[in-house]
């Protein structure tokens, strides 16, 4: 009798704490395991918990979305593949490559201006030698293949 009663109030508990969870943007299976194995306690601590950002869910919404129009994407992609292979610069993306940082020798990215490690500055006309550097590397590994 008492551990049917102890049953009802775990999954009482565990309902509750998943569904104020699921409106605060968070994970309903877990917090309701958290309910049933705590039972009060585990409620409380759902309600106590902010509520997160609403970017997981609308990214999964978008993601079952375009699985919806994956034929529409397929036919999209490939004619940006064509495109691609047709001009080799358009290739090139600088957020992809780094470069050496001359003052603390860390890795930064390649359109850096100013080293996030030690503060070294990069004049502009650096920056756009060290691109345009990159670029002819990346076409010169292309024109190899």
């Amino acid at each position: 009798m008492i551990a049917g009663l102890l049953f009802v109030q775990a999954v009482v508990f565990a309902i509750l704490s998943a569904i104020i969870a699921s409106n605060k943007n968070r994970s309903a299976g877990g917090w309701g395991a958290l309910g049933f194995l705590f039972g009060l306690f585990g409620f409380i601590a759902a309600i106590a918990v902010g509520e997160v950002e609403d970017d997981t869910r609308s990214s999964r919404r978008r993601s079952s979305q375009q699985k919806s129009s994956s034929s529409e994407r397929k036919q999209t992609s490939l004619r940006n593949l064509r495109k691609e292979k047709q001009s080799p610069a358009q290739d090139f993306d600088p957020d992809e490559y780094r470069k050496k940082c001359l003052m603390c020798a860390e890795y930064i990215k390649l359109e850096a201006r100013v080293c996030c490690h030690c503060g070294h500055e990069f004049s502009e006309k650096e920056v756009e030698q060290q691109i345009e550097k990159a670029k002819e590397i990346v076409e010169d590994d292309k024109s190899n293949e």
